[in-house]
């Protein structure tokens, strides 16, 4: 028999795939809590046990999705030990995840202004996240750059990953993330080594 963690678990889980799976078909306006609740198979008192409003449940549930995306940059990025190598499967990565899924996919084009809100701003889920695995690519990847530099160098990065994933480039992912990571490596390597060498 499941323990009461377990069951809860299971219940918030299933909550936020159903969150995912009506706000794909819905659009995000349109989501109720009363359609999540009813297709994850359980009450709206249950739903509201585990998130405090609709506003909530959907930046859970994007939250949740960028967590499993960035679960795959970070695999790309540590398949590489040079910098440039891992910075770019990272960026590729990502710009192919994002190009795939499928609620990103629907509100980029039925609804791009309830979508900025989670995307944008300090406050949304997602630059957060985008920005924290730049920063550890880069912390890791290059450990003499200085720690600001790393900050600032992920944070243009994680603005240029979401403007790319909201509005694809023309060219592919591959040709997008060589050029991407051959510049900010260039640069920050550059910069590394003028702070360092004898003035």
């Amino acid at each position: 028999m499941p323990s009461s963690a377990d069951a809860s678990r299971s219940a918030r889980d299933r909550l936020l795939d159903a969150a995912v799976d009506v706000a794909t078909t819905n659009g995000l306006t349109k989501l109720s809590v009363g359609d999540v609740a009813k297709r994850a198979g359980l009450s709206r008192q249950t739903l509201y046990k585990h998130f405090a409003s609709k506003e909530d449940l959907v930046a859970q549930a994007v939250l949740r999705e960028t967590g499993a995306m960035v679960e795959q940059v970070v695999a790309a990025a540590d398949a590489h030990e040079d910098p440039e190598d891992s910075l770019e499967a990272a960026i590729a990565t990502m710009l192919r995840v994002a190009r795939a899924h499928p609620l990103l996919d629907r509100l980029i084009t039925t609804e791009p202004e309830a979508l900025l809100p989670l995307l944008v701003g300090d406050r949304g889920p997602v630059p957060g996240a985008v920005r924290a695995v730049g920063e550890s690519v880069l912390a890791q990847r290059l450990p003499d750059l200085d720690p600001a530099d790393v900050h600032r160098a992920a944070d243009v990065l994680g603005r240029l990953l979401v403007s790319y994933a909201v509005a694809a480039p023309d060219e592919s992912p591959e040709v997008v993330a060589a050029f991407l990571a051959r510049t900010l490596t260039a640069g920050l390597t550059s910069s590394a080594d003028a702070s360092t060498s004898p003035r």
